[in-house]
């Protein structure tokens, strides 16, 4: 429920988390305004040549 990065609250993903506690809590250490988790990296698409085919 903690941001590893600021230790406020997350964001809700969805309704049932919002609750007393959580309500709590974000008026005990505030809401995260983080980002979010970095995005992964990805490779760049490889480029395939079309198979020659044999005649």
């Amino acid at each position: 429920m903690l941001c590893l990065t600021c230790h406020r609250v997350r964001p809700a993903l969805n309704r049932a988390d919002y609750t007393a506690e959580r309500a709590w809590l974000i008026l005990r250490r505030g809401l995260c305004s983080c980002s979010g988790p970095p995005p992964q990296a990805t490779r760049p698409a490889v480029v395939r040549k079309h198979a020659r085919t044999a005649k």
